[in-house]
């Protein structure tokens, strides 16, 4: 087996300096190594044991295809590719839903980058706590009773610890909670969005929580149409551990946000509809979508406000910003909450919309094709470029392959 090589392997070279040694301490330590894995192995067949019995609850057909791809994730990693060391029940239950090979080894690869920025951030952690211990305090003095300055030594300012200044921000979001104007989440839109989009929508929620939190004037967020069973509450309270605890400074409702406030002050933020939003509304409700849309790009968000017959705006970017052609003018919701923060306090539109990404604006696109025609140099000749030959077929090889360069490859961008 492949463990028995690996251990044969690691004797040779643990005994390969000193080759008098006797007989019976070689296979002590062969005992000893392999006792080590044998723990190993059994921990792991209890491991995947417990997530086969969770996942499959006795069904011999989700059984066997889990094996299957238990086994076909073993091979990778015995083959050096990429794919995790450790995985958990619900990377299981996603990997069976994955129809094709490549959907599988994306997700695989994707799990493999996150544990291995894991690892790293441990590794560098580690070695900065190494370095700060190895380090001579005697060293950094000039003259034996001078005093050293710094975290450990003497300061001259107070030290403001990290869970001090979470409790003064939970603080500012509660007073929200109070007296800060509402503005409404709208979580209803989770059958519209595949397992990735889910995910990257709990993310954006999260950074809504944190942006909110930190603002002069925070809004009062409150979650509505949530369903608490589903896989976007799940992954939300893996962001957000202390999510459930009573003192949270967070609304979350399982109603509509029609049970919870007058139909005349809501507004409904869509990209879809035509009227725009000219001036902030202090008095109003305003509704954004909790929805990522890179696979579906109907407008959900225009049809639900309909359905529901409240007003509807959308944000002035014409009017404010030059976009550039192709680029979607759908914005995340930790894109919408920023910019409606910056224009309840100031009112004004261009200082608000500086959150939202460069790379929708004409002015970048132009940036990064002056880059690249700078960088690949001015074409000499353009007249041996307007009449070509179909026997020519180099050159329309080398124009094929230059075309799927995107516009973004210059690491200055």
């Amino acid at each position: 087996m492949y463990w028995v090589k690996s251990l044969v392997t690691h004797v040779a070279h643990r005994n390969l300096k000193n080759l008098m040694i006797k007989p019976r301490v070689i296979k002590r330590n062969f005992m000893k190594i392999s006792r080590g894995y044998s723990s190993k192995l059994a921990k792991d067949e209890d491991e995947t044991e417990n997530i086969v019995n969770d996942i499959c609850k006795e069904d011999p057909e989700k059984e066997k295809k889990l094996r299957v791809l238990m086994l076909e994730v073993e091979v990778m990693r015995q083959d050096g590719r990429t794919a995790p060391e450790r995985m958990n029940t619900s990377n299981w239950e996603h990997l069976l839903e994955l129809k094709s090979r490549n959907q599988r080894a994306s997700y695989l690869s994707y799990l493999w980058k996150n544990e291995m920025s894991k690892i790293n951030q441990k590794a560098r952690k580690e070695a900065k706590r190494r370095e700060l211990d190895e380090m001579d305090e005697e060293e950094a003095k000039e003259f034996p009773d001078d005093l050293l300055y710094g975290i450990k030594h003497v300061s001259l300012f107070l030290r403001i610890r990290d869970q001090s200044i979470n409790n003064f921000d939970n603080y500012r979001a509660l007073q929200a909670l109070t007296y800060g104007q509402s503005v409404i989440i709208d979580c209803s839109y989770e059958e519209h969005m595949v397992n990735r989009e889910i995910l990257n929508a709990a993310k954006q929620l999260t950074y809504v929580f944190g942006d909110n939190r930190l603002h002069k004037e925070p809004f009062n967020l409150l979650l509505c149409n949530v369903n608490k069973a589903g896989k976007f509450m799940e992954q939300f309270k893996k962001n957000v551990p202390s999510l459930e605890e009573p003192w949270f400074p967070l609304n979350i409702h399982t109603k509509s946000y029609l049970d919870l406030f007058p139909k005349d002050k809501l507004v409904y933020l869509t990209p879809h509809c035509r009227e725009e939003l000219t001036y902030f509304d202090h008095d109003a409700i305003y509704i954004v979508g909790c929805m990522v849309d890179k696979m579906n790009n109907e407008p959900h968000s225009l049809a639900k406000a309909k359905r529901d017959g409240i007003r509807m705006a959308k944000l002035p970017l014409d009017r404010y910003l030059e976009w550039a052609p192709g680029s979607k003018k759908n914005l995340n919701i930790n894109h919408m909450i920023p910019i409606l923060l910056d224009l309840k306090s100031t009112g004004d539109w261009e200082y608000s919309l500086r959150h939202i990404p460069r790379r929708k604006l004409m002015e970048t696109k132009i940036k990064a094709f002056q880059n690249k025609f700078e960088n690949s140099g001015k074409i000499k000749d353009m007249k041996k470029y307007m009449n070509l030959r179909v026997s020519n077929k180099s050159v329309f090889l080398d124009k094929r392959n230059t075309s799927r360069k995107s516009l973004y490859d210059d690491e200055n961008i």
